[in-house]
């Protein structure tokens, strides 16, 4: 596959000109101000690099586009290839419902590019008049399925349905009254309906329909809703103590859906500019973790003079977590705005996303030059509304950089600034940060169990982005506990949260941890459908997603037994992940030396080790110690120094536990044990828990245990001295599912 870098001055593909553009053909509509793209009056899910290509498209007005010409203008700086150009055509050619070989208006042509057909309509609005002429339709909200027993839930069919029916009604969405529903309820669902069939076995009504489903979440219960409007099929649950509260969490999910697809609508009793509005919904879309649905909304209103400053801002966030290479320009345009306006908060806020931004881009020293430079200016005013967000962002960023001090401090002040009472959404957010700092091994960190509270904090939001990152860390401490059934399932709630979401940041890096895992597991079919599922959302087209494809596809080789084509994948990963450490924890380092040590390459092994000790002289951290003596041990161990080998693990256990590093250097410090003479037990790897049994090191380690007697006795010496790191005893009675052991003559067996 060609790849390719394109630089250009980035710019917004989003401009709307000074009226509403409306492009007509067949059955289908695009609208630029609400980048829609409509299908017998129904929106269809479109992702927002097609839509940047159709749009272009239709500006040309009929003009053939090269493929350069869309490599450079559609997707930007972006590394991409050749072959995203046809996919997003193709995207774009199902959402119009073409599906057979007549291409539509869009013409191939062959060789050279893309055009549009000569029978596009083009029609001008002025901004607002058709969204506040198209109206809403009616809302059927159903009875709620509720199969828990008991008399005190039999108010949960139809009361849930008047909750949820209220809050449409305040979001001016027009609504089925609830005798309606109730009555036409029977003629809409088949007898004893099975949830998971409705789809094929329900009647349509013709209306957006929302079917909801109430059952048990341990001592919370769990509401789950589908809706049909047109042709697609949206989806959530929420889960809690108060089935009134999920209700009402639903029914504000639902609207949010509803009114995106709408356009925007008057809301009674509101205010009724469309900046207004537009503000309004973005704020909902934030309370329920659902911004990047709102995205397109944003995009439209941005270059409105009258666009409010929470959307600009909110857009810009978005734009900086997906690497976009428009979100330099309009930082910039915030800031100069803001400085003319004297607004040194919001130039603050404007830094910090321009900082997490480079941050992504691996330009470390400009992200932390940002922060603190962003950092600065929100502190030159009280406190405000957005104080502690911004702050809480300083941290994060900061402490991705190595600078866990400053970080701890911002997390503690943005804590005391949002006070006692916040949104479901903002206490995720301190909850997932404090999960960062556990796992960056922070010293200081928060107490408390902070997985536990963020999972229980998420279960409100349902598969949004933040709780696809709870799951994933939840899932990295169930892993570091030994519990690879739990970590199993967390990753993979996490990839579905994510890919429900669509946030593209938190669907790679769920990728990244799942595909980390199944590696450590052995699992060759489960990494290779995870390195799949990367290309099937699309992802490989920025720097942060090349880096870690090549690391899955190291994982792929090195399992496949292929260390030497394995290692310059490795190492290539880990010069672009190592300075973002929340994408390239300390155990990579170690995977990236063992890899080194299998395929002989001692160069390589010796320039990472010098590079780690280096690390440390900058930055003393407890994990940056553990893991700069784990690397010398095994180069030690590599050598033939056995004795120096376990000294060096003996100091690690201590600084690396409750991390998955913990359970690593354990089987490091058993083997070392065993080679050394010191006859250990199957108890050493008692705390390993599930590591033993689900991983091929542990499995190979825990024969070698059980067997020592025999192969101890057949070289006619004690089980005491079973063998030397340069003179392996053989052991084929301990192998292990095709194991060779003879390899851990030059490297010990930790499964990292």
């Amino acid at each position: 596959m060609a790849w390719r870098y394109v630089h250009k001055e980035p710019t917004m593909m989003e401009k709307s000109s000074a009226g509403r553009e409306e492009y007509h053909f067949g059955n289908c509509i695009i609208r630029s101000d609400t980048r829609e793209l409509l299908r017998d009056g129904v929106a269809q899910k479109i992702e927002r690099r097609s839509f940047d290509l159709i749009l272009y498209l239709l500006k040309l007005e009929g003009r053939v586009a090269s493929k350069d010409e869309l490599l450079e203008h559609v997707w930007g700086n972006h590394f991409v290839s050749e072959s995203v150009i046809a996919q997003s055509i193709m995207k774009v050619r199902k959402a119009m419902g073409i599906t057979g070989k007549e291409p539509g208006p869009i013409k191939t042509i062959h060789r050279v590019g893309y055009r549009l057909a000569s029978e596009v309509r083009k029609a001008i609005h002025p901004l607002g008049e058709a969204t506040a002429q198209r109206p809403s339709p009616r809302v059927l909200w159903l009875p709620t399925e509720c199969p828990l027993p008991g008399a005190d839930l039999s108010w949960v069919r139809y009361g849930l349905m008047s909750v949820a029916i209220h809050v449409l009604q305040a979001q001016g969405l027009p609504t089925v009254s609830a005798s309606e529903a109730i009555r036409l309820y029977d003629a809409i669902e088949p007898p004893n309906p099975v949830w998971e069939d409705q789809a094929q076995t329900r009647k349509e009504s013709g209306l957006p329909t929302v079917h909801t489903r109430m059952t048990a979440c341990g001592h919370a219960f769990r509401l789950e809703w589908r809706m049909q409007i047109g042709d697609a099929q949206l989806g959530n649950h929420c889960e809690g103590p108060a089935p009134a509260e999920l209700a009402l969490r639903a029914a504000q999910q639902v609207a949010l859906q509803i009114r995106l697809r709408a356009g925007l609508q008057p809301v009674q009793g509101q205010g009724d500019a469309p900046g207004e509005r537009v503000a309004r919904l973005v704020e909902l879309a934030v309370s329920l973790d659902q911004v990047d649905c709102a995205v397109p909304l944003m995009f439209g209103c941005a270059e409105r003079p009258d666009c409010p400053w929470p959307v600009r801002a909110e857009l810009l966030w978005v734009l900086a977590q997906r690497e976009d290479p428009s979100t330099e320009a309009l930082a910039q345009a915030l800031v100069r705005a803001a400085q003319d306006a004297q607004e040194p908060a919001r130039e603050g806020w404007a830094r910090l996303c321009l900082a997490l931004f480079h941050l992504l881009q691996r330009r470390i020293e400009m992200a932390v030059e940002h922060a603190m430079a962003g950092v600065s200016l929100v502190h030159r005013v009280t406190p405000h509304p957005s104080h502690a967000q911004a702050l809480l962002l300083a941290s994060q960023v900061l402490a991705q950089t190595g600078k866990t001090d400053e970080a701890m401090v911002f997390y503690r002040e943005a804590d005391s600034i949002a006070g006692p009472v916040r949104s479901t959404a903002l206490v995720c957010r301190f909850k997932l940060v404090q999960c960062e700092f556990h796992h960056l091994g922070m010293a200081h960190a928060p107490t408390g169990d902070a997985h536990a509270e963020a999972l229980e904090a998420s279960r409100l939001l349902g598969m949004t982005p933040m709780g696809a990152w709870v799951r994933i860390f939840c899932g990295l401490q169930a892993c570091a506990r030994g519990g690879f059934d739990a970590c199993r399932n967390h990753l993979e709630a996490a990839v579905r949260a994510a890919d429900h979401a669509g946030s593209p940041l938190v669907r790679l890096h769920a990728r990244l941890q799942l595909g980390t895992f199944l590696a450590r597991c052995g699992d060759q079919s489960g990494l290779d459908a995870c390195v799949a599922g990367m290309a099937r959302n699309g992802d490989g087209q920025t720097p942060l997603d090349l880096a870690v494809w090549r690391w899955l596809r190291a994982r792929q080789l090195h399992l496949q037994g292929d260390a030497t084509a394995a290692l310059p994948l490795a190492e290539q990963a880990m010069a672009e992940l190592s300075d973002l450490t929340l994408w390239w924890p300390e155990d990579h380092w170690l995977f990236v030396l063992q890899v080194a040590l299998v395929a002989n390459s001692r160069g390589t092994a010796l320039a990472i080790v010098q590079r780690l000790q280096a690390r440390l002289e900058r930055g003393g951290q407890p994990l940056r110690q553990c893991t700069a003596l784990a690397a010398q041990g095994m180069i030690d161990y590599a050598q033939g120094h056995t004795d120096k080998a376990l000294a060096q693990f003996e100091q690690t256990r201590r600084l690396g536990r409750d991390t998955v590093m913990a359970n690593i250097l354990l089987f490091g410090h058993t083997w070392l044990n065993l080679v050394d003479g010191r006859n250990p037990s199957l108890g050493h790897l008692a705390p390993a828990g599930q590591w033993v049994e689900c991983t091929l090191e542990g499995r190979y380690l825990r024969s070698m245990l059980i067997n020592k007697p025999y192969w101890a006795l057949a070289k006619q010496r004690a089980p005491a001295r079973v063998g030397t790191a340069t003179e392996m005893m053989s052991h084929e009675v301990a192998d292990a599912q095709g194991i060779r052991g003879g390899h851990y003559a030059t490297h010990l067996p930790m499964p990292v």
